[in-house]
């Protein structure tokens, strides 16, 4: 029964990932060791191997770039695919299907056809891989059924005895996995991806086994992928901990691999050419030393064969000297062990060996072709009658009446064989004769008279050219370097072959080495992105919970700003902006509220003079109406209580105006020169007339001489009058008010000190803030907008002046000083 449908049944792992993890290890064997590919499946590719594994390299990079880039344009994803794509057909068709294993001629095709359809727009933000999965698996399992050869040389023979049981499992579970896929059973599908794991594993550790690399790396990813479906959690490309992580998969794995690759490719022509010259020098000693052997040998039976000596002896019939001529042919430096003389018949006259075996020898071709006058006849090697393996020089004695016998001398192979060889102990010397391909000497095993070993891994055609050089590869499919020479006037050619996986040792280990390198700096790398990520990630999360309070009322909470980085500088700043962000909502909030207070103490202050306003001009109305006529006094009584209210509807407009010409910047002064004192003398003057319910009076203390200077008349008599009528205002009528004006060398100090209501401490630093009112003098009911003070300070500081109040406390009165420069400063432009 299946269970209950999940909108997403196993990971949505992509096909090209696979692909492109394939393709860049496959690349990678293929220019760090390509001669691991010298075996006979990959015959045809071989030549081209490392411009092959390139692709495979150049195109799987793209892939993986364009995965981890998806915004990047189009045409680069399309460029890697068709790259991978290029090369895996030329692989698949090379080593696959004219190697004749259907493992890979099956899921190679299967993957360029998943790579497209991932491409077209339908399927692109689908993964196709666990479908991917199930054809595969369907597909192995029914033709190892079928065929079990189908499997292919690398495997058929591990998998000989289980391998229709194989078939079968394959055939199950890619059944059961398709089955889960179509039904959407997340349990049975993850069962059967589990089982994939175990197949594809052992797949891999088979072909691991058995040096197929290729297959190898193919099953490894398979058996990744498969872990991946089941364990693999969702990855957010959207972090900054992503695009890290990605940046350095780029930039720390592949430039070490290209590096390595290039190295790896150079330190191999090296080799490469170091190992042909050393198998050239090898060759040419060898050939040096038959050449000058197979000389000495023909100088050697030429001379006898022409000694009149010799002639006479055969003439006579001497047996003894005949032995006696023979026996110099065997002596020290000759390279001869036998000697003997045959009659025109091929009969043995005289063999010079101990024991020796005479008899008809006519059927010998060192008999039928050493019968050319002046001619040295060296033979095919052959085995004694003594069971000796030799080869033979001839040559014909000349007699009388057109008359000869045959002088031969034979050769020994296993002193040949027992010569120390002048090439290097890891190379394979071995000298056979073209004419039957008998092998004269072997180095490594010293076999004799069989069919040169090298023939059964070239073609004698291939070794007829008078020098050259070939690849190949030997039955257990390690490739080999082949280098052959004829030895001048013989038949005989040496080839000395070099194992290439021997002599690539060391560059193999270096590659092994690079490659590990690369992998474990980019797994440090990966993890230490990571890390950083997961750090970066969680500082920018704190970053956007900050910024997710910039719109809440509260900004008391700060982010902790962790190391001495960029990303900890960032953070402070963003503290500190923070903080002015609150400071600027907590000025606009009391500014909000020092309006709503002002809009109310302004309409207060407003209504309190129009309210008498209109009370008295009905009352004047009335009295119009009245048949008797009011009296003067009366009259005079009314008339100043209008101008009264109406002073106090102008002071209360210009301040307000002048508030806003400081808050617009159009708050100017016109300095002139003028007698502070008078200006004192008139204003307290005003203001004691106006002020006739006041008992204590209002003194004024000036210097002997005229304080003069350059100030704005106007805006000093607005501050004088200010700062009096406060006093006035907020002090008892019984209690003085004190007005002094002290002379200072450079400028004048104007002080005005009563004994009223005092301000609280809480309140002095806030007092010339527009607005500003202290809570004792609001619950004095003295009225006013507590525009007054701020509009003195703005005019002591335009004529470079300072301005300050000092009192004790409620009830203890209040100082207000103020210092002016003589002469007031220019104002800024």
């Amino acid at each position: 029964m299946a269970d209950e449908a999940t909108p997403e049944v196993l990971k949505p792992i992509r096909v090209e990932w696979i692909a492109a993890a394939f393709g860049l290890l496959n690349g990678i064997m293929m220019v760090y060791v390509p001669y691991e590919f010298g075996t006979s499946i990959f015959r045809l590719i071989y030549p081209y191997i490392r411009l092959l594994g390139l692709a495979f390299m150049l195109g799987s990079a793209t892939l993986l770039a364009a995965l981890l880039y998806p915004a990047w344009r189009s045409w680069i994803g399309a460029l890697g695919r068709l790259v991978f794509i290029g090369a895996l057909v030329l692989y698949w068709w090379g080593a696959t299907i004219l190697s004749g294993g259907i493992t890979g001629a099956v899921i190679y095709p299967l993957m360029i056809v998943v790579m497209v359809l991932e491409s077209l727009p339908r399927w692109r933000h689908r993964g196709l891989f666990a479908e991917f999965l199930a054809v595969t698996a369907l597909a192995f399992g029914g033709f190892i059924l079928v065929d079990p050869t189908l499997l292919g040389p690398s495997l058929w023979e591990p998998y000989r005895e289980v391998a229709r049981p194989l078939g079968v499992l394959f055939l199950g579970v890619g059944a059961l996995l398709a089955l889960a896929l179509v039904r959407r059973s997340r349990t049975w599908a993850r069962r059967a991806v589990g089982l994939m794991i175990l197949m594809f594993g052992q797949l891999a550790l088979v072909t691991g086994w058995r040096a197929t690399w290729t297959g190898l790396a193919l099953y490894s990813v398979i058996t990744l992928g498969c872990g991946l479906l089941l364990y693999a959690r969702r990855v957010e490309t959207s972090t900054v901990g992503w695009r890290l992580f990605r940046g350095v998969a780029l930039a720390s794995v592949l430039p070490i691999l290209a590096v390595g690759g290039l190295a790896s490719a150079v330190a191999q022509r090296a080799i490469e050419r170091e190992l042909r010259d050393k198998a050239r020098q090898a060759v040419a000693a060898e050939v040096a030393w038959l050449e000058q052997t197979a000389t000495m040998a023909r100088f050697l039976v030429l001379s006898q064969s022409r000694d009149p000596l010799l002639r006479a002896v055969l003439r006579g019939g001497d047996r003894q000297a005949l032995r006696a001529r023979l026996d110099l042919l065997r002596l020290d430096p000759s390279p001869f062990e036998a000697s003997w003389v045959l009659d025109g018949q091929g009969q043995s006259l005289l063999n010079a060996t101990e024991g020796g075996v005479t008899g008809d020898f006519s059927h010998r071709d060192y008999f039928r072709h050493g019968q050319d006058e002046g001619q040295v006849y060296l033979s095919r090697p052959f085995l004694s009658a003594r069971q000796r393996p030799l080869v033979a020089f001839s040559a014909p004695v000349p007699l009388e009446e057109g008359r000869h016998d045959i002088m031969v001398a034979g050769m020994s192979l296993s002193r040949l064989s027992r010569a120390p060889t002048r090439a290097s102990r890891d190379y394979h010397v071995e000298i056979f004769d073209r004419r039957d391909g008998m092998l004269l000497r072997e180095s490594e095993r010293g076999r004799m008279l069989t069919r040169a070993p090298i023939l059964a891994l070239v073609e004698a055609t291939t070794l007829s050219d008078p020098e050259g050089f070939i690849e190949t590869s030997d039955p257990d499919g390690g490739r080999l370097l082949v280098a052959h020479a004829q030895v001048p006037d013989t038949p005989w050619t040496v080839v000395v072959t070099a194992p290439l996986s021997l002599a690539f040792a060391p560059v193999t280990r270096l590659s092994a080495l690079v490659v590990f390198i690369a992998l474990g700096a980019g797994a440090i790398a990966l993890w230490l992105s990571r890390w950083v990520g997961r750090d970066v990630t969680r500082r920018l999360q704190a970053l956007r919970d900050g910024i997710a309070a910039l719109g809440s009322l509260s900004l008391e909470q700060r982010i902790p700003a962790q190391g001495d980085d960029e990303l900890a500088e960032v953070t402070l700043g963003f503290n500190e902006m923070a903080a002015r962000i609150e400071h600027t909502q907590k000025e606009l909030r009391e500014a909000i509220s020092s309006r709503d207070q002002f809009l109310s103490m302004a309409s207060h202050e407003l209504r309190t003079p129009l309210t008498p306003l209109k009370a008295t001009i009905e009352l004047m109305q009335r009295q119009a109406l009245l048949p008797q006529e009011v009296s003067a006094e009366k009259q005079r009584s009314t008339l100043e209580r209008l101008r009264r209210q109406v002073d106090r509807l102008t002071r209360l407009i210009g301040d307000m105006l002048d508030v806003s010409r400081m808050q617009s910047g159009r708050f100017a002064l016109r300095p002139e020169p003028m007698d502070l004192s008078a200006l004192a003398q008139e204003v307290v003057d005003r203001i004691a007339h106006a002020r006739s319910e006041r008992t204590a009076p209002i003194s004024l203390d000036l210097p002997e001489a005229p304080l003069r200077g350059t100030w704005d008349e106007q805006r000093l008599d607005q501050l004088l009058t200010n700062l009096v009528e406060n006093a006035v205002r907020y002090s008892p009528p019984d209690t003085p008010i004190q007005v002094r004006l002290v002379p200072e060398a450079d400028g004048v100090l104007l002080e005005v000190e009563d004994q009223g209501i005092g301000v609280p401490a809480e309140g002095l630093a806030h007092l010339f803030e527009p607005f500003f009112r202290a809570q004792n003098a609001s619950e004095h009911h003295a009225g006013g907008l507590g525009l007054g003070l701020a509009i003195c300070q703005e005019i002591v500081e335009r004529h470079g002046g300072r301005i300050q109040a000092r009192s004790e406390g409620p009830g203890k009165g209040t100082r207000f000083s103020v210092f002016l420069p003589r002469d007031t400063p220019p104002a800024p432009v």
